[in-house]
């Protein structure tokens, strides 16, 4: 039997009834968590232009897009929620350390596509939720199986995983059978590999940060609903010749972890950031953020700080590329920038991101004063970050965070979660439909068409 036929029995046996009670809170936590993300990124440049070009297309009306209301294809549907979801960087986060780097990703990128397909499909609450539970085990499967190298040192993206992921979770919400899903991943998984360079070190960003895997998921869905009509795809796109396994992972691929029928459920092991910004950034801004407030440090006091964090962490948001970012998409996988606007500002969420800001001497002073350096004693904790702050007086302080706010060691609870929804919607949706998403996220197993749900999700 194949990987991929093997997935395909993996989905069509997942059974909402079989899961525990703490699964489906958790997935219910993911969810309101990726709404607000979601809604929060509805203003952003890149939400706009793709939804006007969407507008234009004259597609049908089967999902609903965040926000705006339009009513368009599950496909276009996907993506502009996609889009939405990745532009403040503030979804959560799946990752295991592997040597000096990690195997990561974004879990809540599998959502859009599921809201899309239930409810061009008039699912109800419980297929969502089991469809949500069923994707991260997924997500968190396929990072576990690269045991040597990950990813993004082989020069690959790791949202290339999404076109694994998508097909057996939209083929489950779809009721399609074991060999049609297996199909689909094959016509998914040719088509999907993302550059590294849409996350590299040395490169400034751009808007097509935010496409990485909203167009995996995208060609997921496609070749799901294509597989169910029939459509074939290579049954061996993973382990067979020149497939995944040997041309993209180099043979650095543990198919037992993948396909371990015995693993526990691994959502509960979701990472939620209690900040906007990159995941290797959060421990050292936990960090920095504990010593200002804690001693009442102000910019115009420091003579420098120093950040030690992991390899993975400096080399990705410690390139003097990135020490003066002009976008959003670069400032918050900048160390530089992030460290400084949260000692000045004492937060940093969306509105800590705005052309003034980047261009503010106070910010690119204090950047100057910013020193990094690589700890590898931290690599086992992905997320983990040292600062120390010397001021002009002499005093140094030093803050070491080994799991900062969010770790599933140091969760966040269900109202700060809450509250995070509040900050990122209110302005858009209103105080009345953010208590109404709240509260039928809550209840989301008695939802019985989870279109009426959408409708909550539009201003």
């Amino acid at each position: 039997m194949t990987i991929a036929r093997q997935l395909g029995e993996f989905a069509v046996g997942f059974d909402y009834d079989r899961l525990p009670r703490e699964a489906l809170h958790a997935a219910k936590r993911s969810l309101l968590d990726c709404l607000g993300c979601a809604i929060g990124g509805y203003a952003s440049d890149a939400s706009r232009i793709f939804q006007s070009v969407v507008g234009k297309l004259g597609t049908s009306s089967e999902a609903t897009i965040i926000g705006s209301g339009i009513k368009t294809d599950c496909l276009s549907a996907t993506m502009a929620n996609g889009v939405m979801l990745r532009y403040l960087d503030y979804m959560d986060q799946f990752s295991i350390p592997v040597g000096q780097w990690y195997s990561y990703a974004h879990p809540s990128e599998v959502i859009p596509s599921i809201l899309a397909i239930a409810e061009r499909e008039h699912l109800n609450g419980k297929d969502v939720l089991e469809a949500i539970v069923l994707g991260y085990e997924l997500t968190a499967r396929f990072c576990a199986a690269t045991s040597i190298t990950p990813m993004a040192k082989k020069g690959w993206n790791s949202d290339t995983l999404g076109s694994f992921i998508i097909p057996p979770v939209v083929g489950k919400l779809l009721g399609m059978d074991a060999g049609q899903i297996e199909n689909a991943i094959g016509i998914s998984g040719c088509h999907g590999m993302v550059l590294g360079i849409l996350d590299t070190a040395s490169e400034e960003f751009s808007m097509t940060k935010n496409l990485r895997f909203p167009f995996t998921a995208r060609d997921g869905v496609l070749a799901a609903l294509l597989a169910q009509q029939g459509f074939t795809g290579p049954h061996n796109v993973l382990e067979g010749k020149d497939g995944f396994i040997q041309t993209v992972m180099d043979g650095d691929f543990d198919v037992s972890k993948l396909i371990n029928a015995s693993a526990p459920l691994s959502i509960q092991n979701t990472e939620f950031k209690a900040w906007s910004a990159c995941g290797t950034i959060q421990g050292h801004l936990n960090a920095t953020l504990n010593l200002v407030k804690e001693h009442n440090i102000k910019p115009e006091d420091i003579a420098r700080v120093k950040i030690q964090a992991g390899t993975r962490s400096i080399q990705h948001t410690g390139d003097p590329s990135k020490r003066y970012p002009k976008n959003k998409e670069t400032a918050d996988h900048s160390a530089y920038y992030v460290t400084a606007i949260a000692i000045i500002e004492r937060t940093l969420g969306p509105q800590q991101y705005s052309s003034k800001k980047f261009a503010d001497p106070t910010v690119r002073q204090l950047s100057d004063k910013i020193s990094l350096e690589i700890d590898t004693d931290l690599d086992r904790f992905c997320r983990a970050g040292v600062t120390e702050i010397t001021t002009t007086q002499g005093k140094r302080y030093r803050c070491r965070i080994e799991y900062p706010k969010g770790h599933p060691r140091n969760p966040m609870t269900d109202e700060e979660l809450r509250d995070k929804f509040r900050l990122l919607t209110h302005e858009l949706i209103g105080e009345g439909k953010v208590r109404n998403v709240m509260d039928s996220v809550t209840d989301l197993e008695r939802v019985e068409d989870i279109g009426q749900f959408m409708q909550l999700l539009v201003r």
